[in-house]
């Protein structure tokens, strides 16, 4: 079945450019709708690209290495190879994945401490199709650690060269406009600079 899911998200990446895009336990359904429909698999340059999370092997409490994966098919210029893109302590963490010519945007959500107090932050990271580097690193949380991002969900904007991560959260995200449980992180020029992004908020 899973198999089948990363089918269908990879045939969204391919029929539609843009891809390349309340309290606690409302959150978490929120989040799963999120992911439902977030991509995690692209395919660019012949090569399907996909963003898993995997819990290490015999460490407790569970960390996940999330990880994003090259897989070569018949046209692929590259090989095989995978970059661990960061970790996450005990939360499973919500990702997804877009490409074009100018590279690969993932972005993920992650909890850094075993602390129930420790919020749930975003990252977002621009990836060298070719080497796997990580060029760009970002992340956003809620102001003072007071509420979570839930939920992402990484896309190419139809300029090729904005990329956006939206999604659910709890609280205030820094540097955010307007307001509402909901929010949208641009940022313009994502892989030829390190512009911040603009962040609006919305019900």
């Amino acid at each position: 079945m899973r198999f089948f899911k990363k089918t269908v998200y990879l045939c969204a990446a391919v029929l539609f450019p843009a891809c390349g895009g309340e309290e606690w336990m409302t959150g978490q359904d929120d989040a799963l709708a999120q992911q439902e429909s977030a991509v995690s698999s692209v395919s660019l340059d012949g090569c399907i690209y996909s963003i898993s999370a995997y819990p290490q092997p015999n460490v407790t409490p569970t960390v996940y290495d999330v990880k994003l994966f090259r897989q070569p098919i018949p046209t692929c210029v590259y090989g095989y190879g995978s970059v661990t893109l960061g970790t996450s302590v005990v939360y499973e963490p919500t990702r997804s994945v877009a490409g074009n010519a100018l590279g690969i945007a993932a972005s993920y959500t992650k909890k850094s401490s075993l602390s129930g107090s420790a919020p749930i932050t975003l990252s977002v990271h621009h990836v060298d199709p070719a080497t796997l580097t990580v060029i760009r690193s970002s992340g956003l949380g809620v102001f003072m650690g007071m509420g979570n991002i839930v939920s992402e969900n990484v896309a190419i904007a139809a300029d090729g060269t904005t990329v956006t991560v939206s999604g659910s959260k709890t609280g205030v995200i820094s540097g955010e406009s307007g307001s509402g449980s909901h929010y949208t992180a641009s940022y313009p020029d994502f892989f030829t600079s390190t512009t911040p992004p603009t962040i609006m908020a919305f019900p």
